[in-house]
């Protein structure tokens, strides 16, 4: 993060050359000297003959650019050096430079000459607005050709006074770009399906969007951010092809005993089994975007049949009320670690809070200590934002260094593990719920007994008056309520809907939106009820 200065000359170039070139009585010594455009010996009258060929009006003759480095950088004379002549040569490639390096007290800059005019006789133009040869142009560009060579750059960053963001806020909302892909640095390589990895996300604190685009969001992001945004590997289609290429697929013998409950399922994975196999010899040698990411969702169909049968044989279910008692098992379970973790909360985000801004503190250290060093060097130099934020960490931690922030995380490692442990019971009870509603789902449809066509998502639930073994279900396009049993609903999971079953010629109350009964209706004459309520909604929207 080289700091950069250009002060406007006025007069003759002389002084400014003889400045930049001429050994120094306060002990700066002057090191590696280039040029561009120009000899530095005869650089004065080549400056002189370009102004008089074009008859250079005004008296701004040249600009004094310093472009200062940090001990903390690594770098020699001749790579200072280079940096400022590739920086006149990408800014100034047709005026005439003088790059030279000085030594003082340990710390490298350079003083660079630039004349103010072209050797095609186009005046410098220095406006803010000219996002090349303007002020922000030169910082842009210095910092860039710094990086290359190893310089600590700064991230950009933009801050205002506001009564509602502080400047950590401000700072935590341009930086979730960088936590993200630094968590999914770490979570990644660890993972062997996109199903895994974005478990993982989760149990690390993100809630997890999936669908055609997966999006997440941590705390204290006010909105889901797309992955494809973070970088374009993350891409759904990209995530397809990484784990494609990473899972081994084990198609083995299916060591599961077959009885009247499971012979569907079973049916279902040797068929499922059988496409994988062909779709490898067919493969070979090929690459087709689409036809990989079709083979891989019947890889990932085979792996949830495959468990789909592992939780049946695990729980002995081998009729409709056994996989039901085993769902509302399930529910229960997830229900009370919920809210043990809800109860808990509070406590939680706080510790996660903590070492979140002690892992910030500990990323701002390095940006004061480069600020602290361009102040020494320059007492006009400002102090980024991003000091005042770390020194108000400093002072809400109560930390002093570096080594205490590392302390304090460790300190809350086993208070996270547990947290993390917590997540990761809850999301493997929540997989295995999905996968036994599934088959829940599927055993209903097959059943032949039922309508299937009521979805509705889980705002139509009103749980307050809902209980252990019923539900009450505001129907999609009306105020009316009915009461069903939880055992005739289904969700699934993959749409994110629930399916109410209900039997044609049964009969079932109806009641408004204050609990007055309205009439008592049979199944098929319900769902044709729904519809109807639709096509009235469609009509008003029609016009």
């Amino acid at each position: 993060m080289p700091i950069t200065k250009r002060e406007a000359h006025y007069g003759s170039p002389k002084e400014l050359i003889n400045y930049i070139l001429d050994e120094k009585h306060n002990g700066e010594k002057v090191g590696q000297i280039s040029s561009i455009n120009c000899n530095p010996e005869t650089a004065l009258l080549e400056f002189k003959d370009i102004q008089r060929k074009y008859q250079m009006k005004g008296n701004r003759v040249a600009y004094h650019i310093i472009q200062s480095f940090s001990p903390k950088d690594n770098i020699t004379e001749e790579q200072a050096n280079e940096i400022g002549k590739r920086l006149c040569e990408e800014l100034y490639p047709d005026f005439q430079c003088i790059i030279a390096t000085h030594v003082d007290k340990g710390h490298i800059h350079n003083h660079i000459c630039l004349s103010a005019i072209s050797i095609n006789g186009r005046k410098l133009e220095d406006r803010l607005a000219n996002e090349k040869e303007g002020l922000y142009g030169l910082s842009d560009t210095s910092d860039k050709i710094a990086a290359e060579y190893g310089c600590f750059i700064l991230p950009k960053k933009t801050y205002m006074k506001s009564k509602t963001k502080d400047y950590y806020h401000q700072y935590k909302e341009q930086s979730w770009k960088e936590k993200i892909k630094e968590d999914i640095e770490g979570i990644l390589p660890k993972c062997d399906s996109l199903d895994e990895f974005l478990d993982e996300l989760s149990i690390a604190g993100y809630e997890v969007k999936r669908g055609k685009n997966i999006s997440v969001k941590c705390l204290g992001m006010e909105r889901f951010a797309r992955l494809s945004t973070i970088h374009n590997s993350l891409s759904i289609n990209n995530l397809y092809k990484y784990f494609k290429n990473k899972e081994s697929i084990n198609l083995s013998e299916i060591n599961i005993n077959e009885n009247n409950f499971n012979i569907e399922i079973l049916e279902k994975i040797i068929e499922s089994k059988i496409a994988i196999e062909k779709s490898s010899i067919q493969l070979e040698g090929k690459k087709y975007s689409e036809y990989q990411k079709t083979r891989y969702q019947e890889i990932k169909r085979f792996y949830n049949l495959k468990q789909q049968l592992e939780y049946l044989e695990k729980y002995n279910i081998q009729s409709f009320d056994d996989i039901e008692r085993q769902i509302e098992i399930k529910r229960s379970e997830i229900k009370f670690k919920n809210k043990s973790l809800k109860k808990d909360k509070e406590k939680y985000d706080k510790i996660l809070s903590k070492t979140e801004k002690a892992q910030d503190y500990i990323k701002l250290y390095k940006v004061y200590e480069y600020a602290k060093s361009y102040k020494e060097q320059d007492p006009k130099y400002m102090m980024p934002k991003e000091v005042e934020i770390f020194l108000n960490l400093q002072k809400e931690l109560q930390i002093s260094s570096v080594e205490e922030a590392r302390n304090l995380i460790k300190s809350t490692r086993q208070e996270r593990i547990g947290i993390n442990k917590r997540k990761k019971e809850i999301l493997d009870l929540q997989r295995e719920l999905n996968h036994l509603d599934t088959i829940k789902e599927e055993k209903l449809i097959q059943s032949g007994l039922y309508i299937h066509n009521i979805k509705f998502g889980g705002n139509h639930i009103d749980y307050k008056k809902s209980n252990n073994d019923n539900y009450c279900i505001i129907l999609p396009y009306t105020k009316e309520k009915m009461y069903i049993p939880k055992k005739y609903t289904a969700f699934n999971e993959k749409y994110q809907y629930y399916t109410l079953f209900l039997v044609d010629d049964k009969k079932y109350e109806l009641f408004d939106e204050n609990d007055n009964k309205i009439q008592d209706i049979t199944g098929r004459d319900l769902e044709e009820h729904v519809l109807e309520k639709k096509k009235e909604i469609d009509k008003l929207y029609s016009y």
